[in-house]
């Protein structure tokens, strides 16, 4: 199984809608673990975020336990 990681950003809090969440992907605006995440890239395992740093722009955080 795959997750969606821009319902996901919804979830936790650090993006206001799916819609801004894939937009903030595309623009490369959101980093797991220091890497930008790849445009188009919605779906992902869920062993790409086991206990992973998930920052979208410059000031918001989360870490995924």
């Amino acid at each position: 199984g795959t997750v969606y990681f821009a319902k996901l950003l919804v979830d936790a809090g650090v993006a206001p809608s799916v819609s801004e969440a894939r937009r903030l992907i595309d623009g490369g605006g959101v980093k797991v673990n220091g890497e930008a995440v790849e445009a188009k890239r919605y779906n992902v395992a869920p062993d790409f975020l086991k206990e992973a740093k998930i920052q979208v722009g410059k000031k918001k955080f989360v870490r995924l336990v």
